[in-house]
């Protein structure tokens, strides 16, 4: 109780309205002082038409970032980040249902002559195509938010330099393991590990983690790393940007006999996982930009498990992201198409050919940038995926529309 009450107080704190402050916003200078970013979004999700007649449905919804940054010099900061957001999938038309308050970050960090060094609870950087800040629109990158890793324990290193006409250069390096402590509890609502809480259940994230959850990355050490490297504006050639990546998620140190499949014992495995990733900023006559995306990703073993229905398997993804973004003054249009690959899986008898498709999703936003700290949305999406509920034996084909609003403080 003490550990959520003090959530609760320090997110009060860090939602203070910014009014009373200064319009150009951290501007502190080097010595120590406080800078805090809050992120607030409210939207709607309309399942308008679907073959799957329980994915119709409205979901009214909100979502709150908040990043505090103690800086005791230029050189040291220590960051907390609270994130509240809905945790579990609507089932049926609801508004601002199913949300969780959860400790996202927090971290030690310390600069030094092109090098970062941070410790503690933080995201390793692994792909683009999950960062809206790299590929905007909230319909534009949903399969990419599968591999977007989060919410890890251990230490990063990171590397950034200026080679001139070779472009800038960065590498990021993280060894970790996801969150399994009391950190990763949430608040208000608690989604609890058991039957049904496998790929068909309505849980988007546990309300705490353990290690006895088994799964890849989830081990009680930080056995598993994470490595990136990016190239900005290679030979001269203004606003290209190459990634690649490299994930490795150890197996899970403890897996409990009870969720084991029906056709005998699964031993927890290892999943390797490698993203490559481009986005080239073309300007255009008029004020235009076009931006052409495109982000690939497999993984080996990635873990799915639901005792309901006997499934408790290890199975291969992959991911292709491509997208074409036009933004004009304050305007932001993004045209986006992505698949997401299943591999077969161990046992077909035991897992259903359901779980060997191909889901696929096209998306459009268009945004609009009303200030310089209010941006409103609208979207659509088709998508053919296998259902979290309903008839889950095969692919639905689901229409939605949305809209969203985004306002961001920073004092």
């Amino acid at each position: 109780m003490l550990k959520i009450l003090s959530f609760l107080a320090g997110f009060a704190l860090l939602l203070v309205p910014a009014a009373a402050q200064a319009s150009e916003g951290h501007a502190h200078g080097e010595g120590a002082h406080v800078d805090t970013d809050v992120t607030l979004k409210l939207g709607v999700d309309r399942n308008y038409r679907s073959t799957n007649a329980r994915t119709r449905y409205t979901d009214a919804y909100g979502e709150a970032e908040a990043v505090a940054k103690f800086h005791f010099n230029a050189a040291f900061f220590v960051q907390a980040k609270l994130h509240w957001e809905r945790v579990k999938f609507a089932t049926e038309n609801r508004a601002f249902g199913g949300h969780g308050l959860y400790l996202e970050n927090l971290f030690a960090s310390l600069a030094f002559d092109g090098n970062s060094v941070a410790l503690g609870k933080f995201n390793p950087n692994f792909g683009m195509g999950w960062d809206d800040a790299r590929m905007p629109g909230f319909y534009a990158n949903e399969f990419a938010k599968d591999y977007q890793t989060k919410e890890a324990i251990g230490a990063a290193y990171g590397r950034k330099a200026d080679f001139g006409a070779l472009g800038t250069h960065k590498f990021d390096a993280a060894f970790f393991f996801l969150d399994n402590t009391s950190l990763s509890r949430s608040a208000f609502n608690r989604p609890a590990y058991g039957p049904g809480q496998g790929p068909l259940s309505t849980t988007q994230r546990l309300g705490q983690n353990r290690a006895i959850y088994g799964g890849p990355g989830n081990t009680t050490a930080p056995e598993s790393f994470a490595f990136q490297y990016e190239i900005a504006d290679p030979a001269g050639v203004a606003g290209l940007v190459f990634a690649a990546g490299y994930r490795y998620l150890a197996a899970g140190d403890k897996q409990p006999a009870g969720l084991q499949a029906g056709n005998g014992p699964v031993a927890s495995r290892a999943s390797h996982g490698t993203v490559a990733a481009a986005r080239y900023e073309i300007g255009l006559p008029a004020g235009f930009v076009v931006t052409p995306f495109v982000e690939w990703a497999k993984f080996t073993d990635v873990f799915n498990s639901d005792p309901n229905i006997g499934v408790n398997q290890f199975k291969d993804r992959a991911y292709l992201t491509t997208a074409a973004i036009l933004t004009w003054r304050d305007w932001t249009l993004v045209a986006s198409r992505m698949t997401r690959t299943f591999a077969r899986p161990d046992n077909e008898a035991v897992a259903g050919a359901f779980f060997n498709q191909e889901d696929r999703q096209v998306a459009a936003n268009l945004l609009y940038k009303v200030w310089d700290d209010l941006t409103l949305g609208a979207g659509y999406r088709k998508t053919r995926a296998v259902p979290v509920f309903g008839n889950v034996n095969r692919q639905a084909v689901t229409n939605s529309f949305g809209a969203q609003a985004v306002y961001t403080l920073e004092f």
